[in-house]
């Protein structure tokens, strides 16, 4: 009895052993593949202005009373003056629950004020709020400012239609900001284009580019998130994202968040240092506007990577502060730019939502558009990229 209780002990002590060795095998092997960014042979550093192609677009460090007051622009820059606009009356989340209404988070442009030479965003709950725009009396409202301004029917901040008021494919990308530090919300700098909820060639012809997130203000640690987005945003939709933890906190006091997007891959910073690279999705090639938002939980205390951050509480003021955007290009990137010549993804959702309603002439129609519609972008792509022997007599869209 005793040889087998011997023989017990030692299978647990030796199972003990081997679970350990698994288990910091494993950790390790995680914390390999979390950091594989820096052995994948990107460039890392900061660009330098004046340096290597870099010349400055423009750089906006938010002086007067209003947007678009003081925005210094490079020698280069032939577009528009006025480049800001803040993001439209719509609701961003309905309420997760549905006999609270009241907790849908509401983007309202008169949460934005320019004061104190910042770009300053509230996050609050209110329950008497009036606007010029369709928002309730009762609820959560907070907003943002973007490059873009949307024409045609607004759902959920998602136009049928985009004004591109600046917008610019690769570059150096960076803002000065203070986190709201505040449970249930988050902020975040972002890129996207028009083209972003169309299904088509990959992250090519469009990717979400999420500077950074800022929703881990719960965990009482200094986690940053960024992520690229591509394919829209249902079913088709492919993402990749990476959460690090830093030694300085992000919540006390302006932090710099920065983007160095080129032709092959993309580089993260903040305050200077790399903290993520990749070329997820193929590396978008077409214009992109900017974005600087606060959203808010919808009563379920989730953020948008579905870490825990805690209730939003309705009392208090919460802001956002951005100190400055600057936006640079590289002159050898420029040729890397695509147009708005595409995959229709349009008319493909179209013909797959037709099959899968089992709607046979919607089908049929569907397809002869799509046909038509690829016909029509390889044509236009002949027109303006085929010339042999110059090029290739060949495209791939």
């Amino acid at each position: 009895m005793k040889k087998a209780y011997l023989f017990i002990g030692i299978a647990v002590f030796v199972c003990l052993i081997l679970a350990a060795v698994i288990v910091t095998v494993c950790l390790k092997h995680k914390n390999n593949a979390q950091e594989s960014w820096k052995d994948m042979g990107f460039d890392l550093s900061l660009p330098t202005l004046g340096e290597d192609g870099w010349y400055m677009v423009f750089e906006d460090d938010f002086e007067g009373d209003a947007l678009n007051q003081n925005i210094q622009f490079g020698e280069r820059y032939r577009g528009a003056k006025e480049i800001w606009t803040t993001s439209p009356h719509a609701v961003r989340w309905e309420s997760n629950d549905k006999n609270k209404p009241e907790q849908a988070c509401w983007w309202c442009p008169e949460t934005v004020e320019v004061k104190d030479s910042n770009v300053i965003i509230h996050a609050r709950y209110e329950d008497n709020h009036t606007c010029t725009g369709e928002c309730p009396a009762v609820g959560r409202f907070t907003g943002g400012i973007e490059t873009r301004r949307i024409t045609g029917d607004n759902n959920q901040n998602k136009g049928s239609e985009d004004e591109l008021l600046f917008a610019q494919a690769f570059g150096y990308f960076e803002v000065r900001a203070k986190l709201p530090d505040a449970d249930g919300l988050w902020s975040a700098f972002w890129l996207q284009s028009s083209n972003q909820r169309k299904v088509s060639s990959a992250g090519v012809d469009g990717t979400e580019i999420d500077v950074f997130e800022s929703a881990f203000r719960k965990s009482r640690q200094s986690k940053m998130g960024h992520a690229l987005l591509w394919n829209g945003y249902g079913k088709f939709a492919d993402s990749e994202a990476y959460i690090g933890t830093l030694q300085q906190d992000l919540y006390d006091g302006y932090h710099t968040y920065a983007l160095k997007w080129t032709p092959e891959y993309y580089v993260f910073y903040i305050d200077g240092e790399p903290t993520w690279a990749s070329m997820g999705g193929g590396v978008s090639k077409v214009k992109e506007f900017l974005r600087l938002t606060v959203e808010i939980d919808a009563g379920d205390g989730f953020g948008p990577h579905g870490q825990k951050i805690g209730q939003f509480s309705e009392s208090g003021d919460n802001i956002f502060m951005v100190d400055y955007v600057k936006v640079w290009q590289n002159e050898n990137y420029e040729a890397f730019e695509i147009d708005d010549s595409k995959f229709p993804g349009e008319e493909f959702e179209r013909l797959v939502s037709a099959s899968e309603r089992g709607d046979r002439e919607g089908e049929e129609r569907a397809r002869k558009n799509l046909e038509r519609a690829v016909r029509t972008q390889a044509e236009s792509i002949a027109r303006k990229y085929i010339l042999p022997p110059v090029t290739t007599d060949f495209a791939i869209m």
